[in-house]
């Protein structure tokens, strides 16, 4: 009977130190580090439809018609007082259309996850600051140049009869 009510002392006094540890580490944290910066939590913003042309060894093969949105931190935006919308269409642009090692006939879950990461990582860099914390895909699709005059070629032919 002595053991289990040793036990439950022991019990009690470990949750007390700890719990009393915690708040401790947490109210000291926040006050030495002197102005805390507060996270004013991410806003949403969504690119156009935007269509990007893929060139292997000098000719157009495809497009990549891809649409994104963005988490912008929104203590940053307030800040920097700028409309993020060209440099976040141009930042896809760039990084999709610099991308030779990205087969878009075969996309792989790592080569999405790259391009969202190199998105992310332009914007913030041509912006200065770490304004964008993810980037999403809302749409993605890869047209070859063949279906499309294809498509266009059978259209007029229709159209025509």
């Amino acid at each position: 009977m002595l053991k289990i009510v040793l036990i439950g002392v022991w019990v009690i006094l470990v949750t007390a130190a700890s719990t009393f540890g915690s708040i401790y580490l947490k109210s000291s944290a926040a006050g030495t580090g002197g102005k805390a910066v507060e996270d004013e939590g991410v806003e949403e913003l969504k690119t156009e439809m935007t269509s990007i042309p893929v060139i292997r060894g000098g000719d157009v093969v495809g497009y990549v018609i891809i649409q994104l949105s963005f988490e912008a931190d929104r203590r940053i935006l307030g800040e920097k007082k700028l409309e993020p919308g060209p440099y976040l269409n141009d930042a896809a642009f760039r990084v999709i259309f610099s991308s030779t090692d990205v087969d878009f006939q075969r996309l792989r879950a790592r080569d999405l996850d790259r391009l969202t990461t190199a998105i992310a990582v332009e914007v913030n860099r041509r912006i200065g600051a770490e304004l964008v914390r993810h980037v999403l895909l809302q749409q993605l699709n890869y047209v070859r140049r063949d279906d499309i005059r294809t498509n266009w070629i059978e259209k007029k032919a229709a159209d025509g009869k």
